[in-house]
């Protein structure tokens, strides 16, 4: 199954990434000769414009699930089996002072060996991919800080793990 970033979803960092580009990059051409201040602006500048190559990468960057694994496709290609999940981490960024207001974004990372995969919830099938990485993660015995378990929960995550025998 595959699953991308609707370019609706990335209006918002492209404009601030232009609108940055714009409000630094002006400043950096008018003080050429000023090394302190090209130093300052143009560092901002470098800022936005890596942001918005970020942005880019996502908006081009699809993430497959097969029942062998989960990929990223696109200018940067990645792949980890589900049995070689190793660590994951699944952060909530509030936008709102009130931790319980719902307003923010997740973002999920998943590490197996040096290769790792970030993930942001306005992608289609968050919650599906969310939802098959805590199974593997579960099942592979994964890295998880409290907060990620708490995160999963709080998403109404539910792990299916095989029943062990103690017989």
């Amino acid at each position: 199954m595959t699953h991308n970033y609707p370019l609706t979803s990335l209006y918002g960092d492209y404009l601030r990434s232009l609108i940055g580009i714009a409000f630094m990059g002006t400043p950096f051409y008018f003080t050429l000769g000023n090394t302190f201040l090209m130093v300052i602006f143009g560092g901002l500048t470098l800022l936005f414009v890596v942001f918005g190559i970020r942005t880019g990468i996502r908006h081009f960057s699809v993430i497959e699930t097969t029942p062998e694994m989960i990929a990223a496709i696109g200018p940067i290609n990645r792949r980890i089996a589900w049995g070689d999940i190793a660590k994951v981490d699944l952060k909530y960024f509030s936008t709102s002072r009130e931790k319980n207001a719902g307003k923010g974004w997740m973002q999920l990372k998943v590490c197996g060996g040096p290769k790792c995969l970030k993930m942001e919830s306005n992608i289609e099938g968050f919650d599906q991919i969310a939802n098959k990485v805590a199974n593997a993660a579960f099942r592979n015995g994964a890295e998880m800080t409290e907060t990620t378990v708490e995160n999963f929960t709080a998403m109404g995550v539910t792990v299916d793990l095989p029943e062990e025998d103690n017989g």
